[in-house]
């Protein structure tokens, strides 16, 4: 049995907090431990391989609308 393609592929956006501990010298091994809070936002897409184009093709349309909303927010990007 089959399965049928949406007309569009599927896109999904996650936003999630993160930790990150924060680096350091190493000259000192007590004190505080310290970690950066910081929210990510990640784009999910799904594609075909009918001509191996379709995968490329998302990522432009993903790395555009990235470079939009920056922009648009004053975001300085690269």
């Amino acid at each position: 049995r089959g399965v049928t393609a949406p007309p569009a592929p599927p896109r999904i956006v996650c936003s999630s907090t993160c930790y990150r501990t924060e680096t350091d010298t190493g000259r000192e091994p007590w004190g505080l431990y310290r970690v950066h809070q910081f929210t990510k936002v990640e784009m999910f897409g799904v594609t075909a391989a009918e001509t191996g184009a379709e995968s490329e093709e998302l990522l432009a349309e993903f790395v555009a609308l990235q470079k939009g909303l920056f922009a648009e927010l004053g975001l300085h990007f690269r």
